[in-house]
This record gives structure tokens, C-alpha cells and sequence, in this order.
């Protein structure tokens, strides 16, 4: 009984890592029609008119939403992870993330200061237009937006395929850090959140769940230290999976908890 049951959650978990993929893999298909609800640069054409796009407005969501479930929308939801996703199949190299974290701050950090200051010399925020330059609530309806779609989707597999695993997400993805800062204030007051749980005294120490984090995480180094909380880690639950593949007694979970 005891080896059926164990059988049947570890197909549950490949059973959630195959809708995982389908959606991350078809919020990229979609982005035709998303991609100005994610765009820098028209939240600043907006800005630069006193105007709130509909980027803007997501983007203030995604933060509030990390808070409490950190950045699962990185690892279930983000268009450009199709892309990764997909060369992950094939090109599967590790990066350092405290080596090239750092590069997505410097396009962040400007892009932020320019949006406060077209809003400051407008004197405030005239309207909000969540449709913003959208054609019926659609993006991509003429060439330049076909320009810009194009070179979201070879920008992302590039970096996949020179750099490594989700290389775009530690280098110019200008999401990242509204659901770092997010996360990072939800470690420091410890509320309750979604995260990863370890237990160290079940771990089979075979470093499977490293190899596998496809945000190139140290995971069998968290599990040792009986904490995962990383503001990197996307939620994806590709080493909660992996655990139960390689060791059933499951040393990562999912919790929501404080992590106290």
C-alpha cells in the first residue's frame, strides 16, 4: 500500500511539472497580445504623458502577489520561461548567479528613476489606461510590435543557449526585482507565504535537486542547511518533484508557513 501511494504522488508531481510547462510555454504563445501589458518602455512613453499603462498596473501586481507567493509567476506564468523552458530541453548548463544577478538591477534601476521623474515633471499621474497603445486590448496588431515580439523571444533564447539555464531571468529581465524587493520584505517581517520547505535529516544527498533547478540554485546546499529561502527561486517545484523521483521520503515540499 505504502509503494502504491508513494507511486501515485510521484506521478501527481510529473503530472504538475507537464502543466507547468504547458502554461509557462503558452503564456509566450500569447504574448502577442500580453506584450504590452509587460512593456518598459511604453510604461515610460505613458509616463512621459503623465499617464499609468496597464505594465505599470501588472507590474505593481506582481509585487503585491510576491509578497505572499514570492515569484511563482517567474515559474508558472512568465513568457519569456517558454523560451527558456523550451532550451532547457537541450542546453542544460548551470549559471552563477552571483556573477551576472547583478546586470538586471542596472536596467531596472534607471527605467524606475525615469518613470517617477515623467511623472514628477507632469506633475503627478493625469489618468490611468490600462490598454495603453493596445488595438482592441491586443498588442501586436502592426510591424513594430511584431519587431519588438520577435526580439523579446531571440533575446531570451540567446541568453538561454550562450549563458545557460533561464540566463534572462538573472540578466535583463526588468520583472525580476519588483518580486525580489517583494520577497526579500516578506523574509525580513517572516509573515506567512508560499515557499520551500526542507528537511534535512531525509535527504539522500545525491545533489540531483541542484542539477535540476532550472534557476541554477544551490538546492542540495539549502536542504543540508534545513532553509531554501532564496528571492532566485521561482516557485516551479522542479525540485520538489526531482526529490520524489530520486528519494521518496520527500526532504522538499511546499509550504505555506512563515519559515520560522
Amino acid at each position: 500500500m505504502g509503494d502504491r501511494c508513494l507511486s501515485a504522488y510521484a506521478l501527481s508531481m510529473k503530472t504538475r511539472q507537464k502543466i507547468r510547462r504547458v502554461l509557462v510555454t503558452g503564456s509566450f504563445v500569447l504574448l502577442p497580445i500580453t506584450l504590452y501589458y509587460l512593456s518598459p518602455v511604453l510604461s515610460l512613453s505613458a509616463a512621459a504623458s503623465g499617464i499609468v499603462s496597464g505594465s505599470v498596473i501588472v507590474f505593481g501586481g506582481q509585487f503585491i502577489a510576491s509578497l505572499l507567493v514570492g515569484r511563482l509567476f517567474c515559474g508558472w506564468a512568465r513568457p519569456a520561461g517558454g523560451v527558456q523552458e523550451i532550451v532547457s530541453f537541450f542546453r542544460r548548463r548551470l549559471v552563477n548567479r552571483r556573477r551576472i544577478g547583478w546586470i538586471k538591477y542596472v536596467i531596472w534601476a534607471p527605467w524606475m528613476i525615469g518613470l517617477v521623474f515623467f511623472i514628477l515633471q507632469n506633475g503627478g499621474v493625469k489618468a490611468f489606461d490600462f490598454f495603453y497603445q493596445t488595438n482592441r486590448g491586443i498588442s501586436v496588431t502592426d510591424m513594430s510590435g511584431l519587431i519588438a515580439y520577435v526580439s523579446v523571444g531571440v533575446l531570451f533564447f540567446v541568453l538561454s543557449v550562450t549563458v545557460g539555464k533561464r540566463a534572462g531571468c538573472h540578466t535583463v529581465c526588468w520583472m525580476a526585482p519588483f518580486m525580489v524587493i517583494g520577497r526579500k520584505i516578506r523574509t525580513t517581517f517572516a509573515w506567512p507565504s508560499l515557499r520551500l520547505a526542507a528537511e534535512s535529516e531525509r535527504c539522500a544527498a545525491c545533489a540531483k535537486c541542484s542539477r535540476e533547478c532550472p534557476m541554477s540554485i544551490d538546492v542540495a546546499e539549502g536542504v543540508k542547511a534545513g532553509r531554501l529561502e532564496t528571492s532566485d527561486c521561482i516557485l516551479c517545484g522542479s525540485c520538489v518533484d526531482t526529490c520524489v523521483d530520486t528519494c521518496p521520503r520527500g526532504a522538499i515540499r511546499f509550504s505555506f508557513s512563515s519559515g520560522r
